[in-house]
């Protein structure tokens, strides 16, 4: 197959039309309630808070559940986002993990019933790569031993379980506005609650965070305007080859910034929020070709979505045969200019530092580690092309 030279398909990504990452960076329009009732209306949900990070969100959420519980313990998937242990440690809990369930990527229940759950403060749900998890089932299992749940939506913007969309169970619930989520302003995160009760205290909350300093609005303003540019896949490869953007990196780190969500970034989200559910029908559209080119290949597994459930695809996983079978597939995928991902490299208990911050007597948790060492994710954004979809398939097929 022929390969355009300089052409590098980026692993995820949400298109920033420029106009709008200009429009944002100059409007005289001041505030947060304009996004917060754009938001209400489109979650149906009473109260909505935008910070500075899907972690900052999560953190926030921690805090408070903390002041009507004794617990401490906040359970979370053993394969996830590095920032959901950062934002318990933040907090000041401890970690408890749960094995994954590798034909889902959801919480293994059978492992999660043999935790003991009287020590928890909460649950939190994985939505890895926008596959939401059963959350119903997640909510009762909480309810039933008296503990909160937290419907983790980093990646599920869009996402529905039955009729009811991610992000809406449970205590509490978050979204991510990250580079590489399902619309991005460069950073922010949404905090969604229907209690009044933490609603009042998360408010409490929200009063003792700072304003972003004025050089990290200025470094948001500009990663945006040069996201916005270099994102297509014409260029993507200048936009992968600098260095201190950090792309793809998955890092954990207890002392990340917390502050109000900036009001270029509140003016952007705005603006961006409209574009949410086509981007996410060419990624669903997208997924489909890709499933339905790779189901029943030789040495892959496709975890699949639950039933009742309507999936975004932030990204299309799959799982090599083994680590030997991986490595092949990655260097063939980025040698026809695909930004295929390993995702994050490692389980969470194997993360270097966090062992102190991990309740005592942990289960083993052999699904995730089989994720981690198997997992491949392909690209699914706007700016992937019905011949990236075939190439990547044509790749897969051959190398298994």
């Amino acid at each position: 197959m022929s390969i355009r030279p300089f052409r590098l398909v980026a692993p995820a990504g949400a298109p920033i039309p420029a106009r709008l990452a200009l429009s944002s960076a100059f409007s005289a329009v001041r505030g947060s309630g304009g996004l917060e009732e754009m938001l209400k209306a489109r979650l149906r949900v009473p109260h909505v808070f935008p910070v500075s990070s899907g972690r900052a969100a999560l953190t926030i959420l921690l805090r408070v559940l903390q002041q009507v519980s004794r617990q401490r313990e906040v359970v979370i998937p053993a394969y996830t986002c590095f920032s959901v242990p950062s934002a318990i440690v933040r907090a000041g809990l401890s970690i408890r993990l749960c094995d994954v369930d590798p034909k889902t990527l959801d919480l293994d229940q059978n492992a999660l019933l043999r935790l003991d759950l009287d020590k928890a403060l909460c649950i939190v749900s994985s939505g890895l790569y926008g596959m939401p998890a059963d959350l119903v089932r997640l909510d009762e299992i909480a309810r039933d031993y008296g503990t909160f749940f937290i419907d983790d939506a980093a990646q599920c913007l869009g996402a529905t379980v039955g009729e009811r969309l991610c992000g809406t169970f449970g205590a509490g619930g978050f979204y991510s506005l990250g580079r590489g989520k399902n619309i991005t302003t460069m950073g922010g995160g949404i905090l969604l609650i229907h209690r009044e009760d933490l609603a009042h205290l998360i408010q409490n909350e929200l009063e003792k965070l700072p304003r972003p300093p004025s050089l990290r609005v200025l470094s948001s303003t500009l990663n945006s305007l040069l996201y916005a540019i270099l994102l297509p896949p014409s260029r993507y490869w200048l936009l992968d080859r600098i260095p201190f953007l950090g792309l793809g990196l998955s890092v954990f780190d207890p002392n990340f910034e917390m502050t109000k969500l900036s009001l270029y970034q509140t003016r952007l989200t705005t603006r961006l929020l409209p574009l949410v559910d086509s981007y996410n029908q060419i990624r669903r559209d997208n997924a489909r070709r890709l499933q339905a080119g790779i189901e029943g290949v030789e040495g892959i597994e496709i975890p699949r979505a639950l039933p009742g459930v309507v999936p975004v695809y932030l990204r299309f996983p799959i799982l090599a045969r083994d680590e030997a079978h991986r490595a092949r597939l990655l260097r063939r995928l980025w040698s026809a200019g695909i930004g295929a991902s390993t995702s994050y490299p490692l389980v969470i208990g194997d993360i270097p530092g966090i062992e102190q911050y991990l309740a005592r007597d942990q289960q083993p948790c052999p699904g995730a580690r089989s994720i981690a060492e198997r997992i491949i994710t392909l690209p699914t954004h706007p700016y992937v092309t019905v011949a990236d979809v075939d190439r990547m398939i044509h790749i897969i097929r051959e190398e298994s």
